[in-house]
This record gives structure tokens, C-alpha cells and sequence, in this order.
């Protein structure tokens, strides 16, 4: 089972709920008007520094199907470079993966722009 959910990054006020299953794949669709232009990332609270981004996409570079994904580990992130949005994708939840995370649209000489996602895995049903 595959859960695509979307958050609308807006005022850093939203929260979403996620709930996945150990061993199992969870996506998640974050947006914001301004995200095609700008870099994006994903990273788990407290997000301070850039070190504490779990997968970054840079503005910019472009395939030419103009859409770029990029994995670190079990983390991916899939960028439409045409549209105002991205998504996330966590592969094998673990339960300590459980708490919640921030989508951010990193925004040149202002605050990021945040959406709150809070991750709930629970032990799959053998």
C-alpha cells in the first residue's frame, strides 16, 4: 500500500498526518507557488541547519523531461521543475522514523518556507 498525501507550504502552520507501517513505502506531495524556482528540501525537526536535511533538490539543473529526482538512502525527493510542487518519498518506514519532519522551499533573503509533517509508523499486522 502506497500513501500519496499533499501539503500546501503556505505560513509554516500547517501540519500534516502521515501514517505508514514498518518495512512499508510512504510519499507525500508538498507545494508552494513559488517551489519550482527555488531549491527544495526535506529534513526532520528540529530543522537548524542545512546538515539537518534529510534530501535537498538544487533549483536549477533540469532532465529533459524537466522533472529530477534525487535519492539519499531511503529518502527521495521528485521535483516537477514545471510545477509548484514535489515529492517526498521514505522507503522502508522504521518505527524510529516516527515524529515530524518540515518540507521547505528555501526562498533567497527570506524565511524558508515551511509545511509540518508529522510521521506516525506503527508495527505492520504479521
Amino acid at each position: 500500500v502506497r500513501l500519496l498525501l499533499s501539503a500546501t507550504l503556505a505560513d509554516g502552520n500547517k501540519l500534516m498526518k502521515i501514517e505508514g507501517f514498518q518495512g512499508r513505502n510512504v510519499s507525500f506531495k508538498c507545494s508552494h507557488r513559488l517551489a519550482w524556482t527555488y531549491n527544495k528540501y526535506f529534513c526532520k525537526d528540529p530543522c537548524g541547519s542545512e546538515k539537518d536535511r534529510l534530501a535537498t533538490v538544487k533549483s536549477g539543473g533540469r532532465t529533459e523531461s524537466g522533472r529530477i529526482t534525487l535519492t539519499k538512502g531511503r529518502f527521495s525527493m521528485y521535483d516537477n521543475t514545471t510545477g509548484s510542487f514535489f515529492i517526498v518519498k521514505v522507503d522502508k518506514l522504521r518505527l524510529n522514523d516516527s515524529g515530524t519532519y518540515q518540507c521547505g522551499v528555501d526562498i533567497s533573503l527570506q524565511p524558508d518556507y515551511h509545511s509540518a509533517i508529522k510521521l506516525n509508523v506503527s508495527q505492520g499486522i504479521v
